[in-house]
């Protein structure tokens, strides 16, 4: 009972999950408790922020963007500082959501990686937007003409 309560909670924080692997799938399903979901969020994590790190490398060698990064990918430039300040805040709202939830039921590391993943796929979606626009080229407006 309980594994679906936070099988319906966790369902609830996500709001894209589309994209997830049949590798997280599985391992989620496979999970008997709270602390090896934490791991299948844990690790699905990591390979969402990898896509988005690739998003911003991407970004930076757009010529609408590339301009206006001002500097190197992810080394230096508005995109780096972008990428550090979200990271930066996502972490610290997760730090301060997992403390805040200490008298709720579930775990620690459970709370952690569910907000932590949920906030990466958030940011994933947003920036594949970005970089969607970056590569139309203007397509979109010249259809409407």
């Amino acid at each position: 009972m309980l594994k679906k309560i936070f099988a319906f909670l966790f369902v609830m924080t996500m709001s894209a999950a589309a994209h997830a692997t049949p590798e997280y799938d599985a391992c989620y399903q496979n999970a008997r408790d709270d602390n090896e979901v934490a791991l299948c969020m844990k690790a699905e994590n990591t390979r969402l922020l990898k896509e988005v790190q690739q998003i911003y490398l991407n970004l930076s060698k757009q010529e609408p963007t590339k301009k206006w990064n001002n500097g190197n990918g992810l080394l230096s430039g508005n995109l780096k500082d972008m990428y550090n300040s979200w990271l930066a805040y996502r972490n610290r709202y997760c730090s301060l959501y997992v403390v805040a939830s200490q008298n709720t039921f579930g775990g620690e590391n459970f709370d952690r990686e569910r907000c932590l993943l949920s906030f990466t796929n958030d940011h994933y979606e947003l920036m594949k937007t970005v970089i969607i626009n970056a590569n139309s080229g203007g397509e979109e407006d010249d259809a409407d003409e």
